[in-house]
């Protein structure tokens, strides 16, 4: 997919309109010059009124070249920026840009002015690869941002280009998740052998632990005895006394 960036307008200048044909002299009906025909007062007069008409047609004349030149600087301006805001679209839009299509005009002196251009860029998403869709993004909003005043179809292709950055941005973030829950996949195998070692030193606790009550259930067993030989418990309880020990 691809689109064109600036589509810049013409600016509004009087040069189609204007200088569609070459500018024509005003002509008075009087000025051309007659044969005498009346008195010698009558061709003093008409003598005398020929250098009005020619000074009037030179102010015209002056005053219709100094519009032309105005007319020449302003598409002299408008092709240097022009030129300049395409080349900043096609430098910073290196690899993803086409070429530059200009549209001209020609000036009062001849000449041809670019007054408007647009340039192809590739806006396409990356398929399969939202990282590099994300780079290919940041590099079409470049390019489009480049120029000092960018066009409102320059902030079109902008924006359009963000929301691409936006779609491969959660993408990425979804990739990183599936990843992140892969490795914690491989954690419970970990986790189990860990609760099993646990386990077995727990049971080998319990058995200390009960080897201990033995050793001392038999300490007692043997204490009693010595006390039964001496006699010591039939003094403490003399016969007839019921007597239970349970250890």
């Amino acid at each position: 997919m691809s689109t064109t960036l600036s589509s810049i307008s013409p600016p509004s200048v009087p040069v189609s309109g204007y200088y569609s044909q070459p500018a024509t002299r005003a002509s008075r009906p009087d000025s051309s010059p007659q044969a005498p025909t009346g008195s010698a007062n009558d061709t003093a007069q008409a003598s005398s009124s020929t250098p009005k008409d020619t000074a009037s047609s030179s102010r015209q004349q002056s005053a219709e070249q100094r519009q032309e030149q105005r007319v020449i600087q302003q598409l002299s301006a408008r092709d240097r920026e022009v030129r300049q805001h395409e080349m900043a679209h096609q430098a910073a839009g290196a690899g993803i840009t086409g070429a530059v299509s200009y549209s001209y005009e020609r000036g009062p002196d001849g000449q041809m002015y670019a007054v408007g251009g647009e340039v192809s860029i590739d806006t396409s998403a990356v398929s399969g690869d939202p990282r590099a869709t994300l780079e290919k993004a940041e590099a079409i909003i470049r390019a489009a941002m480049a120029p000092a005043e960018p066009s409102p179809q320059d902030y079109r292709v902008a924006a359009s280009a963000r929301a691409m950055a936006a779609e491969a941005r959660a993408e990425l973030a979804q990739m990183e998740e599936s990843e992140a829950s892969e490795e914690t996949g491989e954690e419970p195998e970990q986790t189990t052998e860990t609760a099993t070692e646990a386990r077995q030193e727990d049971d080998a606790g319990n058995e200390r632990r009960a080897e201990i009550r033995e050793a001392q259930a038999e300490s007692i067993g043997r204490l009693q005895r010595q006390l039964v030989e001496t006699g010591v418990f039939a003094r403490m309880y003399p016969p007839g006394t019921l007597f239970s020990y349970q250890v």
